[in-house]
Order: C-alpha cells, then sequence, then structure tokens
C-alpha cells in the first residue's frame, strides 16, 4: 500500500536527483530511502528512476507519479490547515439561539455585521426558540451562545452574562384613552391598576412576568392579567387587536406603530428588561471567543452611556421577520 511517507520519498528525490541528498534531506540513511524507494516500485510494478552518471533521473511512470504525488500532498496540506482553522475558530459554523425578542434588539445586527467583517469564513447560524429550547441547544452543542431575555437556572458550565438593561414602556391600543392622554412625565404603575393586562409567562418564575407582577404588587395591587402569552411579540399582537395592556422592554417600540402606542414610565418607576448573553466553557474557538467579547462591548457601552446603535427598520427583527412572527 502506498503511504505518505512513499509520496514524501519520491518528491525527495526527483527535487534533489540523488539519494544521498533526499535521505539528508528526509532525515533518513541512504539504505532505508533505497529499500522504501524500492517497494514503491514494486508495489507499482514499474520502474519510477533510472540512475546515470549525474543521479536520478525520472522515467515517464515516475513524472506521472511525482505529479500525483503533489497533488495528494497538498490536497493532505490544506486538509491539515482547514482542521486547524476550525479548531482556531476562522472557519466553520457559530450557532447563535435568540428569544423572540431578544431578536429585535438593535444592538444586535450591528454586533454580527462586525462579527461577519472579521471572521468572513464563518458560516452563521441563527436559532429562534425560548429559554428552555436555547439552553437545551447549549447542552446538545447545536447552539453555541444564545441571547435570552430570563435568566436561566444554575447549571454546570453555563456561563450567564447580563448585557443589557433597558427601560420597559408601556404598550396600549392606539384607540386606548391613555394613547389620547398620557402624562408629559410618563405613567406610574397606579395608573394601570384597572386595565386588563397581558404578559408573557416564561418557563422560569424570575422572569419578566415575574419582574412586571412583583412590581404592580409593590405598587399596592394585583395586575389583573386578561391574556397570557407565550412570548413578547404575540402579546403585542394581542395589545394591537385591542385585547389590552402590556409592559414591553423598549427596543420593542418598532412592533405595531400603527396599532400600539408605547408610553414611557414616569422617572420613579425603575422598572428594566434584561437581556443575558448565555454560552458553554467548553469548545471556546477564536470565532466564539470574539463573539462573546463584542456582546460585552455592548454591555460596556451602555454602561457608559453611549449607545449608538442603529435602529432596526420599522416592523423588522434581526432575522427579517415581520413583526409578529413567532418561532421558527
Amino acid at each position: 500500500m502506498i503511504e505518505l511517507r512513499h509520496l514524501h520519498a519520491v518528491i525527495a528525490i526527483a527535487e534533489e536527483r540523488n539519494l544521498t541528498r533526499a535521505a539528508e534531506r528526509l532525515g533518513i540513511q541512504q539504505p532505508p530511502l533505497t529499500r522504501l524507494l524500492k517497494g514503491v516500485e514494486q508495489e507499482l510494478g514499474v520502474q519510477l528512476f533510472e540512475r546515470h552518471a549525474k543521479g536520478m533521473r525520472l522515467t515517464s511512470a515516475g513524472r506521472s507519479m511525482l505529479k500525483g504525488a503533489y497533488d495528494v500532498i497538498a490536497r493532505m496540506d490544506e486538509t491539515v490547515e482547514d482542521v486547524r482553522r476550525i479548531v482556531r475558530g476562522e472557519t466553520g459554523e457559530l450557532s447563535i439561539g435568540f428569544t423572540n425578542s431578544a431578536l429585535c434588539h438593535p444592538s444586535l445586527p450591528d454586533m454580527l455585521g462586525q462579527f461577519r467583517e472579521t471572521w468572513p469564513d464563518v458560516g452563521l447560524t441563527l436559532t429562534e426558540g425560548n429559554s428552555s429550547q436555547l439552553l437545551g441547544g447549549l447542552r446538545e452543542d447545536t447552539v453555541d451562545v444564545a441571547f435570552v431575555r430570563t435568566s436561566i437556572p444554575d447549571v454546570s458550565d453555563v456561563v450567564v452574562e447580563l448585557i443589557v438593561e433597558e427601560p420597559m414602556v408601556v404598550a396600549v391600543p392606539r384607540t386606548h384613552r391613555l394613547a389620547k392622554d398620557a402624562p408629559a412625565s410618563g405613567l406610574k404603575l397606579t395608573d394601570l391598576e384597572n386595565e386588563d393586562f397581558i404578559l408573557y409567562q416564561s418557563q422560569y418564575n424570575n422572569g419578566l412576568y415575574k419582574t412586571i407582577v412583583d412590581a404592580c404588587l409593590g405598587a399596592g395591587f394585583t395586575p389583573r392579567v386578561h391574556q397570557k402569552g407565550p412570548q413578547l411579540l404575540a402579546a403585542l399582537n394581542l395589545v394591537a387587536g385591542g385585547l389590552g395592556i402590556s409592559l414591553v422592554p423598549q427596543s420593542m417600540q418598532q412592533h405595531h406603530a400603527e396599532q400600539v402606542v408605547y408610553i414611557p414610565l414616569s422617572s420613579r418607576t425603575a422598572l428594566t428588561a434584561p437581556l443575558y448573553l448565555v454560552f458553554r466553557s467548553v469548545r471556546m474557538t477564536g470565532a466564539k471567543l470574539y463573539f462573546i467579547h463584542q456582546a460585552r462591548r455592548i454591555r460596556q457601552t451602555y454602561v457608559d452611556g453611549r449607545s449608538d446603535q442603529p435602529r432596526l427598520p420599522v416592523g423588522q427583527c434581526l432575522n427579517g421577520h415581520a413583526a409578529g412572527n413567532g418561532a421558527r
């Protein structure tokens, strides 16, 4: 069987045209190289080299063998380099998970664009799902990093980092009385005491649903939850249909702009919506590390008060879905 060491031997002899120099180049003695060459010629049943006074000269069969050896070695080198680039994170795939509302945060499209410029040979795959689904994807290694609105429970080797806390706003149907007569200083939670709430409940108890309910309880009333949606966009669909009001992250204001009015809360109402980055501390390729670094820069931008991220076109999310579409 012809092996790579045989091909390297043929190349060395052909290029050096001398068995002694070829052996030195390969780091072996001349007798083993001579036996190696004879073994190749016997395996193929042809003579690859002719010996003459000035050294070794390729036969016609040898020239064909040399060309094939170059091709095989080149493909092998390319394969090895491709594997190394994948390990370094310079090629391959990076799967990024998003919850439905996280897709619409205005910082993320710019971040993905910068990543594409820096790592052009890394394919990006966007996966949409709820927090539970994305956590499962992380565990199964089908998702590399994820953006979620709900902090997940403590899980071994899963890292959860807070990236952004953005203000929440009140979403009301355009025909609602508050849309026509909202105070300039913003709404207080007590202004919503008699309203029908449309909320979105996570699998976990520490999500935005609990944040909103606890805030209302702190304001002295229990919110009258008229409808529950599985996702933020589903809740906004119901608000647009006039079924009630909701509290949503400020970045969601682009949705249903013709049917929904978004009213700020008063400065004394400290109600915010978190955005978390979640990833496992395994398979930390260069591309994955760079992406995590980019996400952390979003946090620093907001901490420093320099949020100059571009706004998305009205009615569009990061994946190009029209507002109101559910998860794929």
